[in-house]
């Protein structure tokens, strides 16, 4: 593959990896149904940054081989990246797509913290940005799909805006000279997978509208809005927790609108 003139990193947990067309076997295993719709289809100028960090042709599912441990579906990426070639046309250019989420993750997991040693995703991160960028493309936007682990717990919930607000203005200042805005997912449940005695919501909620005022250049989305109903789970996989493939399509549709409609004068 080519190398991309317009590169966009995607970082979060499950719902940011995807689980479109995720199902469980009568033997409880999660397969994906290998469906992919046209939003999602492979196209020469959209590519990957692969786990060996070199350019690929992307294809679905965008995060295999980057959620390790987990089985990733259908996501937002490509989605992303076909509208925006619609909307922008030629100059979307070729499109580079940076998959980083992991599945089930704690923003502390993520965060800069040279003294833990279990925090090894941000230094990780950091190289896939940098490398993302080594053949003269340049980084337009962080999307930012994450929190619902936090919300599971109250300590976690509570820790989460200062979390937030050190993990975008670290990256930002080991990408620098880089404008890197950053468009957040505000997220639509907490993980019930996980023990959640004391789950809060509304916490980790607040917390992405509160550093979106606090920092420069922070754009929330709230999924909420997205095509989804919390209470028959229209929209969501057989889990209930998981956005499915059209809410997938739909989010990543909305990221490239919404990046466009702030930033697309910067392309």
């Amino acid at each position: 593959a080519t190398s991309p003139t317009n590169i966009f990193i995607l970082a979060g947990q499950s719902n940011m990896a995807g689980r479109g067309g995720v199902e469980k076997t009568q033997n409880g295993k999660l397969v994906w149904d290998g469906k992919v719709p046209l939003e999602c289809q492979s196209d020469p100028s959209i590519l990957r940054l692969n786990p060996e960090r070199q350019w690929e042709i992307a294809h679905e599912p965008l995060h295999l081989g980057i959620d390790i441990g987990h089985t990733p579906g259908i996501g937002s990426g490509i989605p992303f990246a076909h509208q925006l070639k619609e909307k922008a046309g030629q100059k979307a250019g070729i499109v580079g797509l940076v998959p980083c989420a992991r599945g089930g993750t704690l923003i502390e997991q993520w965060i800069k913290n040279p003294s833990n040693p279990s925090a090894t995703f941000y230094q990780n991160f950091i190289e896939r940005i940098k490398t993302s960028e080594k053949e003269g493309g340049v980084v337009r936007a962080l999307f930012w799909y994450q929190g619902e682990s936090d919300a599971a717990m109250n300590d976690t919930a509570q820790r989460y805006k200062d979390n937030l607000k050190k993990f975008i203005t670290d990256i930002r200042n080991d990408i620098k000279p880089r404008f890197l805005p950053v468009i957040i997912v505000k997220i639509a449940l907490y993980d019930f997978f996980m023990k959640h005695d004391t789950h809060n919501l509304p916490a980790v909620r607040e917390a992405e509208d509160a550093v979106q005022k606090e920092l420069p250049d922070i754009i929330t989305i709230d999924s909420l809005e997205l095509p989804i109903n919390l209470t028959t789970f229209e929209g969501f996989s057989w889990d209930h927790g998981h956005l499915n493939t059209a809410t997938e399509i739909a989010l990543g549709k909305w990221l490239a609108d919404t990046y466009l409609a702030h930033y697309g004068h910067l392309l």
